[in-house]
């Protein structure tokens, strides 16, 4: 009986353990905020980017290079996963081997040979060909589509939206809405924010109006921005880099904020009636 007693004990000794590292893990995970890191520059076309994404001291990191393309998951600074892009000595092995075989082609040919063509004449008609069939096909679409949005435009729809946005119980749920989202843009903005900005549009009223819309965010107040207009030119210049975090606890509190809220819940079943009648 002892025996079977103190089994029993160590398996309760081994959940609670168990028990309590979850419970600790789901605490950091809630309060523990994760850190993002963007940097980057923007000289004529060409922009060249990088960021990374942080959580408990780096232990757990997604981080992208400037000059790489691949975006990596690392866990205690070592590589674990890639999500997205190719890796660069791919493209140079193929480079290599390309320039390789032309080479060889080139030694293999007498003096005065002419480099033939890879491909036959024959693949180069259907390949012109098939070229020729695509563009038809995307005249046809792009025809078929300014059609459908020509039918889709009536009245009657402006109309019935514009008596939705103006109906007063679904004003006081936008009037909630946009708090929520200004709330929530205020808290993800950056911390730290450094950089210089050069902005042209090319006409000078939209290059005042978006610069209107910039005035409203917060992250243009910081000391270390300064972003200059361009009312000649249509031209985007930019260097700088940002710091900011996110707790978890804040987005699952907005959640739950949101879905308790009738007005919202009123809101959302509105534009599904509508929805449905416009299905009908």
């Amino acid at each position: 009986m002892s025996v079977f007693l103190a089994i029993l004990k160590w398996i309760g000794i081994v959940l609670g353990g168990i028990l309590g590292l979850l419970l600790f893990l789901v605490v950091l995970l809630l309060f523990v905020p994760a850190r993002y890191y963007l940097q980057g520059t923007n000289a004529g076309d060409k922009v060249n980017y990088s960021y990374r994404v942080s959580w408990l001291f780096r232990m757990v990191e997604v981080r992208k290079g400037k000059n790489a393309q691949a975006v990596r998951l690392y866990l205690f600074g070592i590589p674990i996963r890639r999500f997205s892009g190719k890796e660069e000595s791919d493209t140079e092995g193929n480079e290599k081997t390309e320039n390789q075989q032309e080479k060889e082609e080139c030694a293999k040919r007498k003096p005065g040979q002419k480099k033939t063509s890879r491909v036959p004449v024959e693949e180069k008609q259907k390949k012109d060909f098939q070229a020729k069939h695509k563009k038809v096909k995307k005249k046809k679409a792009k025809g078929q589509r300014k059609e459908k949005t020509k039918k889709s435009f009536s009245f009657e729809r402006v109309s019935s939206i514009i008596r939705f946005v103006r109906d007063m119980e679904n004003r006081r749920a936008f009037k909630k809405i946009r708090k929520e989202l200004y709330m929530l843009l205020r808290y993800l903005s950056p911390y730290r924010v450094k950089g210089q900005f050069v902005i042209g549009t090319g006409d000078p009223s939209t290059t005042g109006l978006l610069f209107g819309g910039i005035s409203l965010l917060p992250f243009a107040y910081h000391d270390g921005v300064h972003i200059a207009p361009d009312f000649e030119k249509k031209v985007f210049q930019a260097e700088g880099y940002m710091k900011g975090r996110i707790r978890v606890l804040y987005l699952i509190r907005l959640i739950i904020r949101v879905y308790r809220d009738r007005e919202l819940r009123m809101l959302w079943k509105n534009i599904n009636q509508v929805k449905e009648k416009e299905a009908a």
